[in-house]
């Protein structure tokens, strides 16, 4: 049995989250910052200018906020993780390999829920965007959505494989791998970051 502690800490997760959403949030950025243009002017540095700044532009400038947050973190994960796999994985063989990028799509669609709020410097808009969001974040946290990633899709692909670990017991889990050739029969290495979930290098074993 794993120890838990090899699976991405909340941190880790948000991080995913906010990189999946990061495509929406440029879109709700552009689309808040373009009906709201005739504000784009330097009113001064008194409270009224910064009452009528956090009205139209408030939801957008802690949008913003996420998404570098998104960047940051991501950029963190990713090098722990290749120092984890490095140091910690283990070498499997492929038995058997579904290609599951088209998982993305689909998760796309999710996308077309937040425009039911457009106005984003509507309270009510504001309020009800972020429970669909925290709510979304705790589904998307506890399962396999986690590796569903439309903007790592861009260089990251999603698996679903069948392995053998040292002649072992076939055992199944779910892999994202920067190849985007993988096939039966091929060596990887592969490091645990949730149930059945893992991150994975193409690579020869060492003889």
């Amino acid at each position: 049995m794993s120890s838990s502690s090899e699976e991405l800490k909340i941190g880790a997760r948000l991080t995913l989250f906010l990189v999946s959403y990061m495509p929406l949030f440029l879109i709700m950025t552009v689309n808040q910052v373009y009906k709201k243009k005739d504000f784009l002017h330097w009113g001064g540095m008194n409270k009224k200018a910064l009452l009528l700044f956090v009205d139209n532009f408030g939801a957008v400038t802690v949008i913003l906020m996420f998404v570098l947050f998104g960047f940051i973190g991501l950029y963190f994960l990713l090098s722990n993780i290749n120092s984890r796999i490095d140091n910690d994985g283990f070498f499997v063989k492929i038995v058997d390999i579904e290609n599951k990028n088209s998982e993305s799509i689909s998760y796309l669609f999710t996308y077309l829920l937040p425009f039911l709020f457009q106005d984003l410097s509507d309270l009510t808009s504001v309020f009800s965007l972020a429970v669909l969001l925290l709510v979304t974040f705790i589904i998307y946290s506890n399962s396999s959505m986690i590796l569903i990633n439309p903007t790592l899709a861009i260089k990251y692909s999603l698996y679903s494989i069948e392995y053998t670990k040292e002649n072992g017991p076939k055992k199944k889990g779910m892999i994202i791998c920067r190849d985007k050739y993988l096939d039966e029969g091929d060596c990887i290495k592969i490091q645990k970051i949730g149930y059945k979930l893992f991150y994975a290098k193409a690579q020869e074993i060492k003889q």
